[in-house]
């Protein structure tokens, strides 16, 4: 399901939006950061609303901020009677007239501040709240476990391993989006499906703590410790991303060794 670019977008819009609350909200997931940041690079016209819209999901994402305390509620009031002085249709009515048009000017503002925060509270709940997108699973000792994923990838998670995605990743809205992504601790194989498209989506990326896997259709080992984390390619081929290193592209038969952020053992 497509939709219309976010350059378009009004700052309500992307605050109701899954992957741009994604990035507000969880700035340490590196795949929506970085979609993000080069979107950026190639809008910097849209800048400002951006930054209107990261207020609204903060603001909406803070329970504190449903409520006005004295102060606030002061301090708006006393703008809406300032303003409603300048106000040629509200001057000339008797001061008991004007003291109930400004109440309910008062009021309705904010109403509508509350309403509007509300509804991005309810919305943030319905797409973020506990157990609604993020699946994780873990392995104890015992026989592998094999997971399938919603695009049809399979992952083999070996004993004391985790994995987790996010469902929205693989979703069909997000299909023109980011790469498919998953969290891995521990050891795993992956038989990825290939995708014939030119989409981002038709990348399938493996997060470690240490670096990323970047494949396509592909059959893979990864092998993450605290010591280091070892890639072994079967078929296909992969990237390796290596902080802010140039790919390292893997063929069929190699395999790497990556420890303390630098590549100890190169394919042969």
């Amino acid at each position: 399901m497509s939709h219309k670019p976010y350059s378009v977008y009004t700052a309500e819009e992307l605050a109701l939006d899954d992957l741009f609350v994604r990035w507000v909200q969880h700035p340490s997931d590196e795949e929506v950061v970085a979609y993000w940041q080069i979107w950026l690079l190639h809008n910097p016209q849209c800048a400002d609303t951006i930054d209107v819209a990261r207020q609204l999901v903060l603001t909406a994402s803070t329970p504190s901020s449903l409520s006005l305390t004295p102060d606030e509620a002061a301090s708006v009031w006393w703008r809406i009677r300032e303003s409603l002085q300048t106000m040629e249709d509200i001057r000339t009515l008797q001061p008991d007239v004007r003291a109930v048009v400004g109440w309910w000017y008062f009021f309705r503002t904010v109403a509508a501040t509350l309403g509007v925060i509300l509804l991005i509270s309810w919305a943030l709940w319905i797409q973020y709240g506990p157990d609604q997108s993020i699946k994780t699973i873990r392995t104890t000792a015992g026989p592998p476990k094999t997971i399938s994923l919603p695009d049809g990838s399979t992952v083999r998670l070996h004993a004391n391993s985790q994995l987790r995605y996010d469902r929205r990743g693989f979703a069909k809205q997000w299909s023109d989006e980011t790469p498919r992504a998953v969290w891995l601790e521990g050891e795993a194989d992956f038989a990825v499906v290939h995708r014939n498209d030119t989409s981002s989506a038709r990348l399938f990326r493996v997060h470690t703590p240490e670096l990323t896997v970047e494949a396509l259709g592909t059959t893979f080992r990864v092998q993450q410790s605290p010591e280091c984390t070892k890639i072994a390619l079967t078929s296909g081929q992969v990237n390796l991303l290596l902080n802010k290193q140039k790919p390292i592209r893997l063929l069929p038969g190699d395999s790497i060794e990556v420890a303390a952020g630098a590549v100890q053992s190169l394919p042969e």
